[in-house]
């Protein structure tokens, strides 16, 4: 997996993991050990490289899942690891894409959790009448 593809994929876990358990950057940092600035430069895609193996080990052991399954492509099904939603999974993939600039990945992935979510709404309401 390329440096690029494993930062969306931490991106997205982190994203997971604190929507899961509902709580803030600075909770996430305590919990983690990993500090608030350097969460929040990975969840947000603004990492240009991967953290130190200290960091990812840490990550890893906040996110319940084994440091190789960080940086493996090959998605592994551990009943601890925080689910995506398909919002974030796009977002991983378009992160991924080396075709793309960052922005223009982070903008596209923006485009379609609105769309996806107006989808939602408008199926959900389609189903009530």
């Amino acid at each position: 997996m390329s440096s690029r593809a494993a930062l969306a994929h931490i991106s997205a876990l982190i994203k997971a993991k604190r929507r899961e358990d509902e709580i803030g950057l600075r909770e996430a940092a305590q919990l983690s050990g990993v500090s608030a600035s350097t969460l929040s430069r990975l969840e947000r895609g603004a990492a240009t490289s991967l953290p130190d193996s200290g960091t990812l080990t840490k990550l890893a052991n906040w996110l319940e899942v084994t440091l190789s399954s960080l940086l493996s492509d090959k998605e592994k099904a551990v009943a601890s690891q925080p689910q995506l939603s398909t919002p974030e999974v796009v977002e991983v993939h378009l992160r991924a894409a080396k075709e793309l600039s960052p922005e223009t990945a982070k903008a596209l992935a923006e485009m379609f959790k609105t769309l996806y979510d107006h989808c939602l709404q408008t199926q959900g309401s389609k189903n009530k009448t």
